[in-house]
């Protein structure tokens, strides 16, 4: 009877489940994790879309790497005994899972920051016949004045300046500005500059030309020249330098200003005229005040960077310190995914029978997956104060749990892949890139997995933030990875049998029509349980095209680049594809609303449907019908005995020869 576990496999199996589990423990909420450290969602989105990018340096570097590092160091004894590169591949694979513990790690001490909606304090330019100064309201009463060492030199746009009585409590100065509408046949002058000895004639008025003169106009004197203020402007420059307060002064019951006083000698010129008008009611001190237009936004103004940020740290610092910390951690869970891939397939030994079981050793990882993340959003929840620690922590454990088995057990089966490519009578066979060379099929295929992962980065960046926006937790957003997981199981249990039943082309077929699925179902949906039914059809999505493309590739690349092959689906799935689909996802505004990135759903389900009926139709009315399979003449030394299986003139068909023509289960449909 035929063994049903196979015990050579069973650490291997471990690893997969710890690998996995590891996985699903974090990646849920690394979403919420950044804004939880106080970036906006306009820097998440950076950050999503970068770090699976720079990603894939890891898989693109390891995989050449362990295939030229493999060569001449199988073992000679035959595909029973260990070898050098397994021991390479074992010890490379466990220092991914360990960096990737140490750089998630390192994310749990980046500095955390707080940012509150800017507030722009409102402004006042303040002069009596002593001096001129700017007065500022304070951001909190808690806060200090803005300060800068020395006199800051800048413009100043004043606006609605007018003649009036500041007493001891300076409640003149919260009054409302009169706003007195005036117009003119002449033409505007910005300001105009005067002689500080300059007279201030009377008001008069022309009914005939409805032409209203401004006389006694405000002169603002600074460094010996004098601006004059004319209303029918509306507003006027004034360049000056200012120096910052020691403490915040003129404390009133209603607010707290910052007082800047001008650092050169200032003044106003206030005319007898109207300082009999301004104190006729009461004694008081006679001033002019200005309301500051723009003053944080005027270019070269003096008072740009005096608006009120009210922050908590540092958002530049933070924002830096994540950028890096999480690009560099991407790297590492990448190229192990990519290396566990090729232990796979290099472990599982495919035979010319093409049972590798290679999906019955995802399917015992993906149970890791179903576990894990609800535990740990639960246990974020209940037990700590920063609850992503939980997540980050059982991250680690399971990626040194994984690590330390690859390190401990030196007889896992990963002999260099051409000991092991044999066809049913144990002879050994031709390489299949000398049967089969499809250059143009893998840079296809690779573009087909890279669109898919394009439809999956849309969804997968940005899921946890729609669950949040419905008021969802941090179980519920565990939840979503376990729903997809769970079906994913038993149909990678199978994968391989399905997916030689159905072929791959439609495999990937199905998966473009079940996105369209996905993103229609999101688009509407209304509550967390529509969310769940969509992210069943992950099994679709995801899972079975996974092992599609990792099958795939285990034909199409000659077996001396295994590696190589299985690095290749995850540059194009879950570097390229996720970093595109992360932008396009992301394309809703700094902080969109829940129904703009339903728009963007919408958009994504229509270019899967599109993109399924043109795969559809090129490769089943264009492609599948001109690029079959040619027959093939054996080599010499295998013609013999073949002649009766491929008919009188010895021709057979290749993929029957290397997976034995008896067997269906061996007659791939690629």
């Amino acid at each position: 009877m035929k063994q049903l576990v196979n015990r050579n496999l069973i650490t291997l199996k471990c690893v997969l489940f710890c690998f996995l589990s590891g996985v699903g423990c974090i990646f849920p909420f690394l979403p919420l994790h950044m804004l939880s450290k106080g970036l906006d969602r306009g820097e998440a989105r950076v950050i999503s879309a970068v770090a699976p990018c720079v990603a894939l340096l890891g898989p693109a570097l390891l995989g050449p790497l362990i295939d030229k590092l493999s060569v001449g160091r199988g073992s000679t004894g035959g595909s029973n005994g260990p070898s050098g590169s397994g021991r390479l591949l074992r010890i490379i694979t466990a220092l991914c899972l360990i960096l990737s513990a140490v750089f998630y790690s390192l994310l749990l001490v980046v500095p955390y920051t707080e940012r509150h909606e800017a507030r722009r304090p409102r402004v006042l330019f303040m002069c009596d016949s002593e001096g001129a100064y700017v007065m500022q309201e304070v951001c909190t009463e808690s806060m200090t004045c803005s300060t800068w060492e020395g006199p800051k030199t800048g413009d100043l746009v004043v606006g609605i300046c007018e003649y009036g009585c500041a007493d001891d409590n300076m409640t003149w100065m919260f009054k409302p500005f009169s706003t007195t509408t005036t117009s003119t046949t002449s033409s505007l002058m910005y300001n105009s500059v005067a002689n500080a000895s300059t007279q201030a004639p009377v008001e008069e008025e022309d009914p005939d030309n409805d032409i209203v003169f401004e006389l006694n106009p405000p002169h603002l004197c600074y460094n010996g020249r004098c601006n004059v203020y004319m209303q029918h402007n509306g507003r006027m420059k004034l360049p000056l330098s200012l120096v910052t307060p020691e403490t915040v002064e003129n404390s009133t019951e209603q607010s707290d200003w910052c007082t800047y006083y001008t650092d050169g000698p200032s003044h106003c010129i206030l005319p007898e005229s109207r300082l009999e008008k301004v104190m006729e009611n009461n004694y008081c001190r006679p001033a002019v005040r200005c309301e500051v237009l723009d003053p944080y936004d005027v270019p070269n103004g003096v008072l740009a960077d005096a608006e009120c940020l009210l922050e908590i740290g540092d958002p530049a610092v933070t924002f830096t310190t994540y950028f890096v910390i999480r690009v560099l951690a991407d790297i590492w869970p990448t190229a192990a995914l990519a290396l566990l891939g090729a232990a796979c397939v290099i472990a599982t030994r495919e035979t010319s029978l093409g049972r590798g079981d290679v999906g019955r050793q995802l399917a015992f990882g993906t149970i890791g997956l179903a576990i894990f993340p609800p535990l740990a959003g639960t246990a974020a929840q209940q037990l700590f104060e920063d609850p992503y620690l939980v997540p980050f922590v059982l991250h680690a454990v399971f990626m040194l749990i994984g690590a330390i088995i690859l390190l401990v057990d030196k007889n896992m089966p990963l002999s260099t892949p051409e000991w092991w490519w044999h066809t049913a009578t144990g002879v050994l066979a031709m390489p299949m890139n000398t049967v089969r060379r499809y250059g143009a099929e893998t840079a296809a295929v690779f573009a087909v997995v890279g669109l898919l992962g394009v439809l999956w980065g849309g969804i997968d960046a940005y899921l946890p933030w729609t669950v949040r926006d419905i008021n969802g937790t941090m179980t519920q957003v565990g939840l979503t990875m376990t729903v997809g997981a769970l079906p994913a199981i038993p149909a990678l249990w199978w994968a391989e049998a399905v997916v030689d039943y159905i072929g791959h082309s439609n495999v990937f077929i199905t998966a473009f029509t079940f996105y369209c699925l996905r993103y229609t179902g999101l688009a509407y949906s209304e509550n967390y349980n529509w969310i769940v039914v969509c992210e069943v059809l992950e099994v679709f999505t995801l899972s079975l095209v996974w092992v599609t493309a990792m099958l795939y590739f285990r034909h199409l690349v000659p077996r001396k680049f295994t590696a190589t092959g299985q690095a290749l689906p995850v540059i194009a799935h879950f570097c390229l594809g996720r970093c595109i689909g992360a932008i396009i996802s992301g394309m809703v505004g700094i902080e969109p609303s829940l129904e703009s990135a339903r728009n963007v759903y919408r958009a994504l389900g229509v270019v899967a449907l599109l993109s399924a009926a043109i795969y559809l139709a090129l490769y089943h009315l264009l492609l599948a019908p001109r690029c079959a399979s040619p027959v093939q003449h054996p080599p010499n030394n295998l013609l013999q005995g073949l002649t009766t299986n491929g008919g009188s003139n010895g021709s057979y068909s290749p993929m029957r020869v290397y997976h034995e023509e008896r067997s269906r289960k061996g007659h791939f449909r690629y």
